[in-house]
């Protein structure tokens, strides 16, 4: 006796198991909808971390030009309250030519030009100025000048190998580099002050100028000149004063960053004055 084909009866889905897969997949809306908060958190993420960058950017300049304008003016505070004559307003000085003594704008150097400003002075010994020799030039009086020149100029005129180029940055192309140019007057008696006028004019020699501070503020209206020195006169200790206005800015991803730092568009707010009083003039004969 042969047995029935045993069938197997078809397995159904229960309504809800079929309602609850259809549900467990997601619609093309549903898709695009999670790729937007996705694309948009992202971009919110992206954003957070290039605001940070920029911001750590913005802050590393800030203390770079701080503590490099900071060495600069401590440093400028230090040689001019040695000074034993300060070149009033008026005074034209015949520096050296060459890339390292070219003035902003051209034409010669004058003491009190609100364009191009220049300070020179007159540096008393650290030795007996009996001992002057090349070999001991700290006891002879020294002949300094600070000034600024076009960065792009001084760039582009110095060897890229030069320790005396900062190289080349676009951005600030016209800012201003602060120059000290520095030259021994080897004698071994103390200078007359008609000596140190004939210095001034006659020419001072062929003597190059030093890097001292890079991104200087250029003039512009309104902004405190560099540099500003007493008129044509008798010159006392304790009575005569040097003010120097120095501030730096550097471009720097479509920002300026600068120091001090600017509350204001108005450039007359752009340095904090130092005023310093050198300390040994007076004493030199007429």
């Amino acid at each position: 006796m042969t047995n029935p084909p045993v069938t197997t009866p078809p397995v159904t889905t229960p309504p809800a198991a079929r309602r609850a897969a259809q549900t467990a997949a997601f619609t093309l809306i549903e898709l695009l909808v999670a790729v937007s908060l996705a694309l948009i958190i992202l971009f919110a993420a992206s954003s957070l971390l290039i605001s940070s960058s920029r911001s750590s950017s913005d802050l590393q300049i800030r203390n770079d030009l701080l503590q490099e304008q900071q060495i600069a003016q401590n440093y400028l505070i230090a040689n001019v309250r040695e000074a034993a004559y300060v070149y009033p307003q008026g005074t034209t000085l015949n520096l050296a030519s060459g890339t390292t003594t070219e003035r902003p704008g051209g034409g010669a150097w004058v003491v009190g030009s609100a364009t191009a400003p220049i300070l020179a002075i007159v540096k008393a010994p650290e030795l007996p100025v009996s001992g002057c020799s090349p070999s001991n030039d700290r006891a002879c009086y020294k002949f300094k000048a600070y000034y600024p020149v076009v960065r792009s100029t001084w760039v582009s005129g110095l060897s890229n190998t030069s320790q005396n180029n900062p190289g080349a940055d676009p951005s600030n192309a016209t800012s201003w580099l602060l120059v000290e140019y520095t030259k021994n007057i080897d004698q071994t008696m103390p200078p007359t002050l008609t000596q140190l006028t004939e210095l001034a004019s006659n020419g001072l020699g062929n003597v190059s100028g030093k890097l001292l501070l890079d991104y200087v503020q250029p003039a512009v209206t309104g902004l405190p000149p560099l540099f500003e020195v007493p008129t044509a006169g008798p010159q006392a200790a304790g009575q005569t004063r040097v003010t120097m206005n120095l501030s730096v800015s550097r471009a720097a991803s479509g920002k300026t960053v600068a120091v001090p730092a600017r509350a204001s568009t108005d450039p007359a707010t752009w340095t904090q004055p130092v005023l310093i009083a050198p300390r040994n003039v007076g004493r030199l004969n007429p």
